[in-house]
């Protein structure tokens, strides 16, 4: 493909996904593709400049007028801003700024001297701080110096424009294309964030703000529940969330869905001066809007490289989505000085972080065999870089999400990835063949029939009890951290003893000599103790983590420890009735049924006499309570503590007679928290619960 065919190819791709993004709340691709897109059409032009267009999508902003609503003419444009990757290319917008500061050869007034705590407020305008329009040599060692920043999270939602006159909201409006916007003033009256009068005695005669409508991630996550309920598709992301609801015909259903706003920027004002954006904040907040908390004012190029630091940590915490931070000149005269370009301003930039979402193309479905038998499919993914890090696997949770989703072999799929959590397929973008992944009828281990037990379960099953891939999965969790925990006993080292043949039951782990692990790879003396060492402690285990490494059907951690607790040894569990087990609050009759029916199988009995001939323990050992201060206190842990693993403190606090749980609520009387603390911690202070540290826990258990 020649140049002109790629521009003219690449033109008409951008105006394609601009339609999807924009007009139909659709997009095939994620925001970084998009913008490598846009960053290779610019360059080409650039290169290029007899090829150049003013109807280029990079010569406009970006957006779409829907036919459905009124259109409303803004005031004054409302342009995009440009997008950055890189600290360095941060540093490069910074030098360009000074630099255009500089040719202005601002010699009558200091504008870079900014404070870094702003004027507050004072009667119908802002005051300006002494010393301010004095003359100073404007040299670019000067403009260094005093230029000052602002730096805040960028929202991920959709922006709009509310028109005020005389105080009262008049128009509430889309970006559109920059230059006219759809009207939405009645979907836009139903936000709690948006006063319909500014809270201020003499408000402006004209005002149009601008902002960003945006919906909490655990809001996003509760509409698309709803919504799929009631059979309507789920939406991608909170983005598109929230423009399909601030774009809804009925103004009702737009009121139900918790839409947020916060403020960003303004075009017009009559009868109010401003002489930083901060202060422009300021006056908004006293108008009665809310500000986002994460704001600073830097005087350095290296506070802002700090703040970007700090909020890529922070930004899984937040409590709603941002895709990145806009930097500013504060200066709002600076800012008209340094301009603009046909679709941006000079004196701002954004940048992104890392995508959370990307698309690519699902190669193969493999399908895996657990612990229990449960079959279920995940996906190989044409690697694609995602949030940081390569991608080519991602999860498809069970056979009845893959029909759901309509998802098969060789389709194009948006991928998401928050934080460290697995990624997972969001939907099918477009489809290479039809229909979707349909589950097998035999077992990919070992050939057995494969079963849905009752139709309305989701999991399908393999029954073969012997199935060698069962067996694997069997060890990993018996060996597992919160289970037996033996350190040093990893699939690696699993697989090499499964395929010398030492493992063909769990007891066999305690059967197992210092030899056997000198003949694995990587394996010398040192390791090969440590490994012994390990496998020996973990004899020692409680009854609760036995009953929960040998993998009991819907049995986890906190029933494991229940039932230890109230039948304190392993026989008295084996002659255990139905009844005995529902008397424990926790239970019910169908879990109470399950566990009967495992108990009484003969190779169960066979598996626990094997376990107990080897030496491991089958007792639950009486607490030993240091006290009862926490009696009916309910705890939630987030973070990383200095001095204690999160087990050890849960130890304690259930040795106190309190309880943890992993949800922070209103009945919540704790949250112990620690460094990197997350979203748990947020919900706290939204809810007034108590947040301790470490030295305030340390203080109760005393």
């Amino acid at each position: 493909m020649n140049t002109k065919s790629r521009i003219d190819h690449l033109r008409k791709e951008i105006s394609r996904h601009n339609e999807l993004y924009y007009g139909k709340e659709n997009p095939e691709i994620s925001d970084s593709e998009y913008d490598n897109l846009v960053k290779e059409l610019e360059e080409l032009e650039k290169a290029h400049p007899k090829f150049a267009s003013k109807e280029s999508p990079t010569q406009k902003v970006s957006g779409t007028i829907s036919s459905s609503f009124a259109q409303v003419k803004h005031a004054v444009p409302m342009l995009s801003l440009d997008n950055t990757y890189s600290e360095e290319e941060v540093g490069k917008w910074h030098e360009r700024t000074v630099k255009a500061i500089n040719k202005l050869q601002l010699t009558n007034n200091n504008y870079g001297n900014v404070a870094v705590n702003p004027s507050p407020l004072a009667g119908e305008g802002l005051a300006k701080q002494e010393g301010e329009g004095s003359a100073v040599n404007s040299t670019l060692h000067t403009s260094l110096s005093k230029l000052q920043l602002t730096i805040e999270p960028k929202v991920d939602g959709i922006g709009v424009s509310l028109t005020y006159i005389k105080g009262e909201l008049t128009v509430g409006a889309t970006r559109g294309d920059g230059e006219t916007g759809e009207d939405i003033t009645e979907n836009i009256k139903t936000l709690r964030d948006i006063p319909r009068r500014l809270k201020v005695l003499t408000p402006p005669a004209f005002f149009e703000l601008r902002g960003e409508v945006y919906i909490d991630k655990d809001d996003f996550i509760k509409l698309n529940e709803e919504i799929t309920a009631d059979g309507a598709d789920k939406f991608a992301n909170p983005r598109n969330a929230a423009a399909g609801s601030l774009r809804q015909k009925d103004s009702h259903i737009t009121s139900k869905r918790k839409l947020r706003f916060f403020v960003h920027s303004f075009g017009k004002v009559e009868g109010m001066h401003f002489e930083r954006y901060s202060d422009f904040l300021q006056y908004c907040q006293k108008c009665g809007f809310e500000l986002q908390k994460d704001f600073k004012v830097c005087a350095t190029l290296q506070e802002i490289f700090d703040f970007t630091d700090k909020m890529t940590k922070k930004r899984e915490a937040l409590p709603y989505e941002i895709d990145g931070l806009v930097i500013k000149v504060n200066s709002l005269k600076l800012q008209k000085e340094i301009g603009y370009t046909n679709k941006s301003p000079r004196w701002a930039i954004a940048y992104k972080f890392a995508a959370k979402q990307a698309t690519t193309q699902l190669e193969k479905v493999r399908v895996q065999v657990g612990r229990t038998g449960i079959v279920t499919p995940s996906a190989i993914l044409k690697p694609v870089e995602l949030a940081g890090v390569t991608i080519s696997h991602a999860t498809l949770h069970n056979f009845d999400e893959v029909e759901r989703l309509g998802v098969n072999e060789g389709d194009t799929v948006l991928l998401e990835r928050a934080g460290d959590v697995i990624p997972k397929i969001v939907k099918v973008v477009k489809k290479e063949n039809e229909g979707f992944f349909k589950p097998p009828k035999r077992c990919p281990s070992c050939d057995s029939e494969i079963v849905k037990e009752k139709e309305d379960e989701v999991a399908y099953r393999c029954i073969n009890p012997e199935c060698p891939a069962q067996f694997k999965r069997h060890l990993i969790h018996f060996v597992s951290r919160n289970a037996m925990d033996i350190e040093g006993l990893g699939e690696a080292v699993i697989d090499q003893l499964l395929e010398k043949k030492k493992l063909k039951s769990l007891a066999d782990i305690y059967h197992l000599k210092f030899d056997d692990f000198l003949e694995l790879e990587l394996f010398k003396e040192k390791k090969a103790n440590n490994l012994m060492s390990a496998i020996v402690e973990s004899k020692k285990r409680p009854l609760s983590r036995l009953l929960f490494a040998i993998g009991i059907r819907h049995v986890g951690e906190k029933v494991s420890e229940i039932i230890a607790k109230r039948f304190k040894n392993i026989e008295a569990v084996f002659d255990a009735s139905v009844d005995d087990f529902t008397r424990i609050n926790e239970i019910g009759e169908v879990l109470a049924m399950s566990l009967k029916e495992f108990f009484d199988k003969p190779e169960v009995r066979h598996m626990i006499d094997s376990l107990k001939a080897a030496g491991v323990n089958m007792l639950e050992p009486e607490t030993q309570n240091a006290g009862s201060q926490f009696e009916g206190k309910t705890f939630v842990l987030t973070g990383e503590l200095p001095n204690y693993t999160r087990e050890q403190a849960t130890e304690i606090i259930k040795s106190l007679g309190g309880k943890t749980s992993s949800s922070v609520s209103k009945k919540t009387d704790y949250v112990l928290a620690g460094a990197e603390a997350g979203s748990k911690l947020e919900k706290a202070n939204k809810l007034g619960v108590k947040v301790i540290d470490e030295a305030e826990f340390k203080e109760l258990i005393k």
